[in-house]
């Protein structure tokens, strides 16, 4: 959480408690949460709780920021995997198992993306989004 507090330090934007706790929840979950399940998580020990519309607002905040990312498919939510590093990383990439939905987030190369922009263009289709979801079995739920 230390280096988000630092990069947001240097950005001149305050990580809020909520925000914190927001990110917190995310950071710690097995797998992607909605912004109820966010909201669920963080009343649960709280004598303050925070309305799942506040949970959206921090989440569009911390996506801003390019702490969390957004799955498009399933409309929930998961933390960066690359928190504690510096550079951007404007192509998310997600691998999402369909058992257990556990997600990993992996790197992308921008000349793979822009193979795929080529042959998208070819098909007939433009502004593709960047993000991609692929589905598939994790190892673990495969070797069960």
């Amino acid at each position: 959480m230390s280096d988000v507090e630092k990069k947001c330090a240097d950005r001149g934007i305050r990580l809020t408690r909520r925000r914190k706790e927001v990110l917190r929840t995310l950071v710690l979950a097995d797998s992607a949460l909605s912004a109820y399940e966010i909201a669920e998580q963080c009343n649960a020990d709280s004598n303050d709780p925070m309305p799942a519309m506040s949970v959206y607002r921090i989440l569009d905040f911390l996506r801003d920021q390019q702490f969390v990312h957004r799955l498009e498919t399933a409309n929930k939510y998961i933390s960066c995997s690359h928190l504690s590093c510096g550079h951007d990383h404007a192509q998310s990439q997600f691998l999402i198992c369909n058992e257990c939905r556990k997600v990993e987030e992996i790197d992308f190369s921008s000349e793979a993306f822009s193979v795929m922009e080529k042959a998208a263009s070819a098909a007939g289709f433009s502004s593709i989004s960047p993000q991609l979801e692929v589905r598939g079995l994790c190892d673990s739920c495969e070797t069960s």
